[in-house]
């Protein structure tokens, strides 16, 4: 028998069958054996606000809270976040046009690459598979950006490879450059950063981090890291 979120995000990627057979069988394959998926779903850092998906792609996060709008009975037991704004930021315009199409009414999904569009203020804010896709001085400009943006007490979400996981980040190595020469940006470069690099850096701007692994199920070295404003009262 399916679980509940299994059930949650084969109706999520059913919004994407407009879209044709591509678009719904990669937003299934995602959904159902992406590990960050059902982690950021099923954790504690998303109640409430606004939530910002910075390189949303076909906007698969967000297709979640639309699915559990629509269909509550799918998962009873967890909050549908109905009070949440959704936005995603996707600079590859056919893809934007894909999630918008998908998640309708639910969510604003804005045309433009996250480095030059401004980030609304926001509770949460996510990152999956972004930073690496740019040089290191750019992804410290958008995090800088990213931490301008976040409302106090807010969340910035990151999944990311970590550049000391072996035979996993060589994986991820060999997965992206492949993706960029099929889709024609092969001189694109790539700067990945260990989990500690990640870390260190989060922290030294004035974030309380939780990591962990993001690879189960798959052979891909990847990290979750969870970075929160430091409550000014405590320190902590």
């Amino acid at each position: 028998m399916s679980s509940p979120f299994e059930r949650l995000a084969k109706s999520a990627s059913q919004r994407y069958r407009s879209a044709g057979v591509t678009a719904w069988q990669f937003a299934r394959g995602k959904l159902l054996g992406d590990p960050v998926y059902r982690a950021v779903w099923e954790g504690p850092w998303i109640r409430e606000g606004t939530v910002v998906d910075l390189g949303c792609g076909q906007g698969l996060m967000l297709s979640l809270f639309a699915a559990a709008r629509e269909q509550s009975d799918l998962y009873p037991n967890h909050v549908a976040r109905d009070q949440c704004r959704l936005i995603g930021i996707e600079t590859r315009s056919h893809v934007a046009s894909i999630a918008q199409n998908a998640l309708g009414h639910h969510a604003v999904i804005v045309s433009g690459d996250a480095r030059s569009v401004t980030i609304p203020r926001c509770r949460t804010l996510l990152l999956f598979d972004v930073l690496h896709m740019m040089n290191a001085s750019d992804q410290e400009a958008l995090l800088l950006q990213a931490l301008a943006a976040l409302e106090d007490l807010g969340v910035i979400i990151v999944r990311e490879a970590d550049a000391n996981a072996g035979w996993r980040f060589r994986l991820v190595q060999w997965a992206n450059r492949a993706k960029a020469l099929l889709k024609g940006y092969s001189s694109r470069s790539f700067h990945f950063r260990s989990g500690a690099g990640w870390r260190s850096w989060l922290e030294g701007h004035g974030l309380k981090v939780e990591s962990s692994p993001m690879y189960a199920g798959t052979p891909f070295g990847n990290h979750l890291f969870v970075a929160r404003r430091k409550d000014i009262s405590t320190g902590v």
